[in-house]
């Protein structure tokens, strides 16, 4: 199961136990034959072992959270300088390199290979991008070259961290969450790949 699955699976889980807590709240505070005292005596029996969920699936989420962020963050190092050491892969860019300052790449479809070959390698890409420099006549190359969203990827997966810190947690179990869980999950389905990296605006459906 891919992390964008586990994470929503999670917080979805989380979700509905949550607003059946909430129901059995509203359901006790609406019993009249009780005194406030015996109210809040039946929620907070209720609350003790939900304060438990509520931990549980925080700790699962920032869990899922952490290790994404750390499988990130090692292929970019694996797709960057970790290609430093590959001379077969070197002696590649290095040729790519001298056919673009020479102007022999000019299809598009040709170009677009290339960049499908360094996607990942951010390095190579900037690279790539400065040869070009800014003439009208290589604009359309140019727009081929994905942008280095590193750190805004790590900047949702942290928004996403604190929005989990704010809103799945044993304190707030007794407030009206739905709407801010159901955030989270629309950003995760729309914005997040498989394995937690960003998904452009442009790719956006």
């Amino acid at each position: 199961m891919s992390k964008k699955r586990e994470l929503i699976n999670v917080i979805e889980s989380y979700k509905g136990k949550q607003e059946v807590f909430k129901n059995k709240i509203t359901e006790i505070s609406n019993i009249q034959e009780l005194t406030q005292m015996g109210i809040e005596k039946r929620i907070n029996e209720l609350a003790g072992p939900f304060e438990v969920v509520a931990q549980n699936a925080h700790d699962k989420a920032i869990q899922i959270l952490d290790s994404g962020i750390e499988a990130l963050e090692k292929r970019w190092r694996d797709n960057s300088t970790g290609k430093l050491k590959d001379s077969n892969y070197q002696i590649g860019l290095a040729n790519t390199i001298k056919m673009i300052e020479t102007g022999a790449i000019t299809n598009k479809e040709d170009f677009k290979n290339i960049i499908e070959v360094y996607k990942d390698d951010y390095n190579a890409l900037a690279t790539i991008k400065n040869l070009l420099g800014t003439d009208k006549d290589k604009l359309e190359l140019y727009t081929l070259i994905p942008k280095d969203n590193r750190e805004y990827n790590k900047k949702a997966l942290s928004d996403l961290i604190n929005n989990i810190e704010s809103y799945i947690n044993p304190f707030n179990i007794k407030d009206s969450l739905t709407m801010n869980l159901e955030s989270m999950i629309n950003f995760i389905n729309t914005r997040l790949k498989d394995d937690l990296s960003i998904i452009p605006w442009e790719e956006v459906q």
